[in-house]
Order: structure tokens, then sequence, then C-alpha cells
């Protein structure tokens, strides 16, 4: 049947359902099982299985403690969420305070999560063992991500090992900066396979492999600076705090993440992180120099052991004669003293932000693995 998207009443949620009963199956409903009004996802459910909605205590129980933790009553339209169908199973939701639905019998599987994408996410664990277990057969996943090479090389570099592991399906999703490889093995010792799979193109990939367990980015540079007992600070320009922000989106970030600055214009840049005015007149606020002075700059203004600065043209506008839309410094600061680098980076202006901040944090990875020897020093 695929996917399809229905209206909030319980007639088209009901139909819908029952339709997709007919095929058989697993059914994956999403949305509609909150406390207000319009969420009627579980009467249409109740009615396609002809089975009436009951109060789960265990349900009640998860709903009562999220009243609790956010301080509000447990009001009869919170109530709503304890009522699953008869014969159905509540799903835990640890992020939210409406509890999913299991229905399984002879005809199929239908399980009912809530639409709020990090509350979904968060309940997939609970729901893969039940599939699993429907399924009959060992089903085993998981999740690489790779920083600086693009999708074309790191599938040019693992692709023979698709031999070695036939079994293995293997995915990439690119984005800019980033490349995610997804496994994907079933039937016996799957686990095992994944595991080997995994294991070998992590040898493969060497340096460029931020994680072998699904981490992102920023929690891998997280990690390494709680590790190494390091603080860091970032100075930005064109990507007006996209850095600060992944990092501070990390629970627990504040232990090692600091803050910084951005800095926009020449002014910001001179009375905020002392980059000399004859630096900015030399060579530009889009130079090597500049980025340079930006690094030392936080790491002066925070004191920081780890610092990242960024600067750049990310367009429509503001290019000029040899600095062409897309060109971006970066300098990246440590205990071992400060390096630049720059590149030119393609596409609309948002995509150039978003590059150029997900190649900052990855520079600083490379630069904590690298124990922080970075050769170059600021010179003026």
């Amino acid at each position: 049947m695929g996917r399809r998207v229905v209206p909030d009443t319980v007639e088209a949620i009901a139909g819908a359902v029952a339709q997709a009963r007919a095929q058989g199956g697993l059914i994956l409903v999403t949305g509609g099982i909150g406390p207000t009004r319009d969420d009627r996802t579980r009467e249409g459910v109740a009615r396609a299985l002809g089975r009436p909605l009951r109060v789960d205590r265990v349900a009640e129980r998860d709903v009562r403690a999220w009243c609790r933790r956010i301080r509000a009553p447990y009001s009869s339209d919170r109530a709503r969420q304890s009522l699953i169908p008869t014969g159905a199973t509540a799903l835990s939701n640890r992020t939210g305070s409406a509890p999913g639905i299991w229905y399984a019998d002879a005809r199929g599987m239908v399980a009912v999560l809530p639409g709020v994408t990090g509350e979904l996410k968060a309940m997939l664990p609970t729901l893969l063992p039940r599939l699993r277990r429907r399924a009959g057969e060992e089903i085993a996943s998981a999740t690489l991500r790779v920083a600086g090479p693009g999708e074309s090389t790191v599938d040019a570099r693992v692709a023979s090992l698709s031999k070695r592991f036939p079994r293995t399906e293997v995915t990439t999703l690119a984005s800019p900066g980033e490349v995610v490889i997804q496994l994907r093995c079933r039937g016996k010792a799957a686990g095992r396979e994944v595991s080997r799979c995994r294991a070998a193109m992590a040898r493969r990939l060497g340096r460029d492999l931020v994680s072998e367990c699904g981490k992102t980015l920023e929690e891998e540079v997280l990690s390494l600076l709680r590790q190494r007992r390091l603080r860091m600070a970032v100075a930005e320009s064109c990507t007006a705090g996209m850095v600060a922000a992944r990092l501070t989106s990390v629970p627990g970030s504040s232990r090692s993440f600091l803050g910084g600055a951005v800095c926009y214009n020449d002014r910001a840049k001179t009375r905020i992180l002392s980059v000399p005015t004859k630096i900015l007149e030399r060579d530009g606020a889009v130079s090597r120099r500049a980025t340079l002075a930006m690094a030392k700059g936080v790491i002066d203004l925070t004191g920081a052991e780890v610092a990242v600065a960024i600067t750049g043209i990310a367009g429509p506008g503001g290019a000029a004669p040899g600095k062409p839309v897309g060109l971006v410094h970066w300098a990246v600061g440590t205990q071992g003293g400060l390096r630049a680098w720059r590149r030119r980076l393609t596409g609309d202006r948002e995509k150039i932000r978003s590059h150029a901040a997900t190649i900052a944090l990855d520079l600083v990875r490379r630069a904590l693995l690298a124990r922080g020897r970075i050769a170059r020093t600021l010179r003026d």
C-alpha cells in the first residue's frame, strides 16, 4: 500500500487502517495520539480493529509521570492518552506525553507512534524487538558516519567489501561534508556479519571515520574534548553561530564548550576578538590572516584550549576579485599552535553555511585525534 496521508477524522483513519489490514503485514501509524480534540487516531484505530478503547494501566502510569515532570495537572484531556484498544499493548514514550500502541494478530501488526519526530525516533528501540520476534529471524543493522570525502569517494573505498560480505546491504546517504553508511543484514548470524563488515569498513575509512556507532560529528568532538580534558570555543562570521548551535544541541556540552563570538562585520572582529585593523585593511575579513587572528582572539577571550574560527562569502552577493562566492577560510587553534585552511564550496547560501560548519567541526576532530600537534603558528 505504501504511504498514505489521511484527514484527522475517525472515519478516515479507520478506513485507511482497515484497508491496509486487508493486505496484511505491518501498518505504521504516526500522529494524532496527543491530548487535544483533533487527536483522533486512537479512536480510528480502535474502530478499524473492532476493539473498544480501555484504560491501560501502564499507559496511565506513564502519562501521570509525564504530568508530574512538567508540573501539569492530570486532566481529562491528558487521561485520554491512557486509552488503547482492548487486546493492544501500550508502548512507553520516554520523551513525550503520549504512549504508543502495539497490536498484533494473525492478520498482521499495527504500531501507532507519535508524529513528533524526536519522540518517534526515541520509541523505535521499543518497537524493533517486537518486529524482529514477529519476523522470526535475526535482523541486524549498523550506522557509520564519515566526514571529509564525498559520497562517490567513500563508496569506491568500501565497494570491494560487498564481495566479502554479500549478505550485508550497504546504503550511503550524503549531506554537505558528511556521508552516512547504513548496513543491514537478516538471517542466521546477522549480527556477527554486520559487526565484521562494520569493522572492515572502519579500517578502510581510517581517520575519515567519525563514528561506527552512529554518533554525530558534534557528539564525537565533545567526546574527544572530554577525554582530553580540554575546553573549546568558536569564532564565527559567515556561519553566524551554526557551529555553536550544533555543539550545544548535545546534552552535557557545557562541560567542554565554553562559548564563542559571532562577529559578522569588521568592527565586531576588531572590538570583540582583537583582530588587528591592519590585517582587515590589508587582507580583508575573508582571509587566512583574519581567520587565524579570530581563532587566537577567541582563545584569549574565553581561555579555551581549543578553538575554531570561520569566515567566508556565503553569497549570493559579496564576491570580490580573487574572492568568489563560496570561498571559506577556517582556523583551528590548540595548545600545539594555530593552523588555517581555505576552500571554495558550492551551492546556495544555506548549503555553503551548513557545509562550512561541518568542515569546522571535522577540522577540530582531526586536530584532537592528532593530539593537538598543529605545525603552523600565527604570524602577523
